[in-house]
């Protein structure tokens, strides 16, 4: 089997980024974190290449890769491994091949496998949490902290978790979606490389802050941004140049529509979680409101 790999500066960029907060992520919650994001990576490769094989000079893109860690850090860890790797397989092949491949997908690929898994799988999506280690060697000596399971997210539970404990993701959550420190940092990275456009980041997170003041009046809005998934995915899914509008104005109204229904979402649904619902939908109607904006823009036709 000979496997040729589209290499892509900018995925390489993104998995870049993503090393410390891997790492922090098995310092966390054990070995078995790296577990799963191999495989959700070999799922999500070998579903792509069945797609291409057959194709003249079809390619594995690098992107499949950035799919498979950010599907992997956005799980649970004590989800078991054939639930993930189902999660890579729907995230290419319902995600990306099945509108066309690499730069042809609506939604965020990553995005669909996870919330195929939180919906198919909600018990082990939504219950089942790891209290993270707190000192060295930490999770680098234990594949799995099965010893520590509870049901306590910072989400809904404001009095549980201090500001600091968010901010340096101490806390039960996803595999890397609790340090909010190592994802400003990557942030930070994908701007000053270009990476990422600062727009949809700013503009999604202006929304949250906003709606969040307004719906929590008596709460610190940044305890709501530092727990759950908002803010990585503002910075690794709402910026992925394939699924976001291309038009400046649109990316605004974009990143505006995520942070509004997050918020929305969050406070008035049963999912607790509510960035992946918003990203989805948002997803969703962008392409008429891009096209509506696009065709505003052009001159009138001269009667003739």
């Amino acid at each position: 089997m000979k496997v040729q790999i589209l290499k892509q500066p900018v995925m390489f960029r993104v998995l870049y980024s993503l090393i410390p907060i891997i790492l922090y992520a098995i310092f966390l919650y054990g070995w078995r974190v790296l577990a799963l994001i191999i495989t959700t990576n070999l799922a999500a490769f070998f579903s792509e290449y069945i797609f291409v094989r057959n194709k003249p000079g079809g390619k594995v893109t690098s992107a499949v890769f950035v799919t498979g860690t950010l599907l992997g850090l956005i799980l649970p860890p004590t989800l078991p491994l054939w639930m993930a790797a189902i999660g890579g397989i729907v995230a290419i092949v319902f995600g990306k091949m099945m509108f066309g491949g690499f730069g042809m997908n609506l939604f965020n690929p990553a995005i669909v496998g996870r919330t195929f898994l939180y919906v198919t799988f909600a018990n082990y999506m939504t219950v089942r949490w790891v209290t993270p280690f707190t000192s060295l060697p930490g999770g680098f000596a234990v594949y799995s902290r099965i010893d520590a399971i509870t049901s306590a997210t910072p989400i809904g539970n404001e009095s549980l978790f201090r500001l600091p404990q968010l901010f340096t993701g101490m806390i039960p959550g996803s595999s890397g979606e609790t340090s909010a420190l190592l994802i400003i940092i990557a942030g930070v990275y994908l701007l000053i490389t270009k990476t990422a456009k600062w727009q949809a980041m700013l503009s999604t997170l202006i929304s949250f802050l906003l709606f969040t003041t307004i719906f929590h009046i008596d709460s610190n809005p940044l305890y709501y941004l530092f727990s759950g998934g908002i803010l990585f995915g503002t910075v690794f899914m709402v910026t992925d140049p394939v699924s976001m509008p291309k038009n400046k104005y649109a990316i605004w109204i974009f990143g505006l529509l995520v942070g509004f229904l997050t918020v929305f979402i969050r406070k008035f649904s049963l999912w607790s979680e509510g960035f992946m619902f918003a990203l989805l939908l948002t997803n969703s109607f962008m392409p008429i409101i891009e096209y509506g904006i696009t065709m505003k823009k052009k001159p009138a036709k001269p009667a003739s």
